[in-house]
């Protein structure tokens, strides 16, 4: 299985996809990793950390779907982490070809909402995978959710974003995206997680619900087993 992490120029995106890893590998599955974002901070991540789950393969290339993919080990889940998927359409293009499933994080703020559904420059991530069946053995884009990142539980920000997700903007004129309930809350420990070790309390509460969601939904295999 291949899930791909998808992120506008947002914050936050490659924490997730380590700390998502983490919730994986603690689970019970078998996981491994591959960094498509130039700035490889998830390869940095697994290198420096002693307690990260896997190695994490750099692989920042609009070839992806041809180098990386046919070498995988379809029997774990795999993560790749994508880059400013709007200024990276290439990549992301190669990623979305063999994607089983794509998370998109957005933080709900104007900014990342904007880069998400028309960036100034690039190319909006809906367009992305909408044209992505027609690279994929289905002729269908992949299952694709959004997730809420730094959500201040204070503030009715998130779910007026969800809203605006889930129904089109604010005039209903933008595409629609499946949103998760889950949300990953505004809290120091996840904002600096990047760099750190991954065994830390905090961490773990909003991943563990974000799996719980996932296999809720169909969208992860049983574990095999649960890790302390």
């Amino acid at each position: 299985m291949l899930i791909a992490s998808l992120k506008p120029r947002t914050m936050g995106g490659t924490t997730n996809s380590g700390l998502l890893l983490y919730a994986l590998n603690r689970a019970g599955y078998d996981v491994a990793g591959y960094d498509a974002d130039e700035s490889l901070q998830l390869h940095a991540w697994a290198r420096d950390v002693d307690d990260f789950p896997c190695e994490v393969i750099a692989a920042d290339t609009p070839a992806f779907a041809e180098e990386h993919y046919p070498a995988m080990d379809h029997s774990r889940i795999n993560v790749v982490d994508t880059g400013h998927a709007e200024n990276h359409s290439a990549i992301v293009d190669s990623v979305l070809e063999v994607a089983d499933l794509v998370i998109v994080t957005i933080s709900p703020t104007k900014p990342d909402y904007n880069r998400l559904t028309k960036p100034e420059r690039g190319t909006p991530i809906s367009k992305m995978i909408r044209r992505s069946a027609s690279l994929r053995d289905t002729g269908e884009p992949p299952v694709t959710l959004a997730l809420l990142n730094r959500c201040n539980a204070s503030s009715n920000k998130p779910k007026k974003y969800a809203e605006w997700l889930a129904n089109g903007g604010e005039h209903g004129t933008l595409p629609r995206w499946d949103v998760l309930s889950t949300r990953i809350p505004l809290h120091t420990a996840v904002g600096n997680a990047v760099g750190a070790r991954c065994d830390q309390r905090d961490q773990r509460a909003p991943f563990d619900a974000l799996l719980t969601e996932l296999r809720h939904r169909g969208l992860l295999p049983a574990p095999p087993e649960v890790r302390p």
